[in-house]
């Protein structure tokens, strides 16, 4: 989908499923979402290794095209991003850490793993204001270096939207995505964004809206699988086994 063997990949999986495949307009859509870019909403209450494999192929690194990336780590010390950085060079990273109250369980339970330091600028925001400020700042500065930047060549990856919901409401969390998802599209960049609550509850209804794709975590039967929504519900992929990702 974001990156160049994904959409093939589905078509494939999907003749060895019992879901129904894609048609055309699954197919058309996925080629648009390519081209210009995307907002995702990762959702399911899944293990923490099935979100970061997720998170990183979004990231672009299941890909050997130039990425530029900046990964926002709202989930504290227990749980950096920087685990989803890869062995790149440090001038296409940016990483933004946010200053909040993360105690909370759900919060401290929904990072990836401990990853060792790595030479990428950091920047600390303490607002949900400033938040939004410096990762449009950051994108400023790839596009300046870059001379302007390819379709989906910017990827952005928001560790939780639970620590932002808990601390500032439901109303304010959906306007600073709403405003931050223009942002990244006038790029034509891809953003991301990890929710680790199950897709029945009441928050990811109100959001959806604003996000081109859900893709919804599970595991079945030991299986990691995932599913691809596009438009609401209208177009959906079924479920897919990550091992065949």
């Amino acid at each position: 989908m974001f990156y160049t063997s994904l959409v093939w990949n589905i078509l494939a999986m999907l003749s060895e499923t019992d879901t129904r495949g894609p048609d055309d307009a699954f197919i058309e859509e996925l080629s648009r979402l390519k081209r210009r870019g995307a907002s995702v909403l990762v959702v399911g209450s899944t293990r923490a290794s099935q979100q970061a494999e997720t998170c990183r192929r979004l990231l672009g690194h299941a890909t050997d095209r130039p990425r530029r990336r900046i990964l926002v780590s709202t989930t504290g010390e227990s749980a950096p991003i920087e685990s989803l950085v890869d062995e790149t060079p440090s001038d296409s990273h940016r990483i933004v850490r946010h200053e909040i109250d993360v105690r909370s369980a759900s919060a401290a339970s929904s990072g990836h793993e401990s990853a060792p330091s790595i030479d990428v600028p950091v920047t600390t925001t303490e607002t949900l204001a400033d938040l939004g400020i410096e990762i449009s700042s950051a994108i400023e500065s790839f596009e300046t270096a870059a001379d302007g930047l390819e379709p989906s060549e910017l990827r952005i990856g928001v560790d939780s939207l639970l620590p932002l919901l808990e601390t500032y409401g439901t109303e304010r969390v959906f306007r600073f995505i709403h405003l931050t998802n223009g942002r990244v599209g006038r790029s034509d960049g891809m953003i991301h964004y990890r929710l680790p609550v199950d897709r029945e509850n009441e928050v990811v209804s109100v959001l959806t809206p604003l996000f081109d794709v859900v893709v919804d975590l599970r595991t079945h039967n030991g299986v990691c699988q995932e599913r691809w929504s596009l438009k609401g519900e209208s177009l959906c992929s079924g479920w897919i086994s990550m091992r065949q990702l």
